[in-house]
């Protein structure tokens, strides 16, 4: 059924059913949906595990709506985001992850949200749960996206001009989707950056909500120095090679300066590592040699990028 108000959920999921099992059981506590058609889907990325027997035991009793599974046999997240798309109907579709609670009134200040006509897109807040070990000592707070959270202060404003709401709360028409084609399938990593910066351009109108909120757990396993450094490294890696003023061997010569900057920074102030400012600066050279990695196989060995790229930029037993 397809209705003026209808929100459908899609949640996107992997081999990760005992943490999907707790975003279920969030999700089926929300409360003032009543008047709301609410159709959730998972869609399952070709799991081994009992993904699909831990769905069908929630639907008879589901009371949220309606609950429905599906199955995408091709590895990566941005074919699962389309089909989810594509066995959906309502004019509404809230992405999430497997990942994430939720506060019992979210669906209703998404509702909320978009009574104005002329949202096309929207995102909030995602706040971390830390473990019980707490934040690690070399951790910045500039690292708050490799954990998945998001936070641009308590104001709600249009997008700025780098924002896009990320795949854990972001929330788009049905119509958005029809004008402007689905995540991309180039994309095995941040399709939703790459969505959320094609819908500016389009001239989508994309808001930044703090009432919109969502809670990600932090995973004790991904708090190591290898996690982050994979992670800003894969960051880094571009799709294409654009152009760029004063490009030396297709990177832009200032990401050599910085380069440079940093490594002399880290040399001199070894002996304070692990410190949450150094880190942070290896970080962005780890960045910077993504985007360095990724220009050069394009230029010079462009009949292997493709693999090169989907092969990097998968996870690794759900890890970077």
């Amino acid at each position: 059924m397809t209705t003026a108000s209808g929100i459908s959920v899609i949640i996107c999921t992997w081999n990760r059913s005992a943490i999907l099992k707790q975003t279920l059981d969030s999700l089926a506590l929300h409360q003032g949906c009543q008047a709301l058609d609410i159709d959730v889907v998972v869609v399952d990325n070709n799991s081994s595990d009992d993904t699909r027997e831990l769905v069908e035991s929630y639907i008879a009793n589901w009371p949220l709506g309606t609950l429905r599974y599906a199955f995408e046999p091709r590895q990566g997240k941005q074919f699962a985001l389309n089909l989810g798309i594509q066995v959906t109907r309502n004019p509404l579709l809230a992405f999430t992850d497997d990942d994430i609670l939720f506060p019992v009134d979210w669906l209703a200040k998404v509702h909320q949200v978009f009574k104005d006509e002329s949202v096309d897109l929207a995102g909030g807040k995602t706040e971390l749960i830390w473990p019980d070990s707490g934040k690690p000592r070399w951790y910045h707070p500039t690292m708050l996206a490799i954990l998945a959270g998001v936070d641009l202060g308590d104001e709600k404003m249009p997008a700025p001009a780098d924002y896009a709401p990320a795949g854990s709360n972001l929330i788009a028409r049905r119509s958005l989707f029809e004008r402007i084609g689905g995540y991309s399938e180039q994309h095995f990593r941040h399709m939703d950056y790459e969505f959320g910066m094609r819908s500016l351009r389009e001239g989508a109108q994309v808001l930044y909500d703090p009432a919109l909120v969502v809670f990600a757990p932090v995973d004790a396993s991904c708090l190591t120095p290898r996690y982050f450094r994979r992670w800003s490294f894969k960051a880094g890696i571009a799709t294409e090679i654009s152009a760029t003023d004063k490009a030396l061997l297709l990177v832009p010569r200032w990401m050599y300066r910085q380069l440079l900057e940093d490594a002399l920074f880290l040399v001199l102030r070894i002996f304070r590592y692990p410190d949450a400012d150094l880190f942070n600066r290896e970080l962005r050279i780890w960045r910077v040699l993504g985007l360095i990695s990724s220009r050069w196989y394009i230029k010079y060995r462009p009949g292997q990028y493709l693999k090169w790229r989907e092969n990097v930029s998968q996870k690794k037993k759900n890890l970077y």
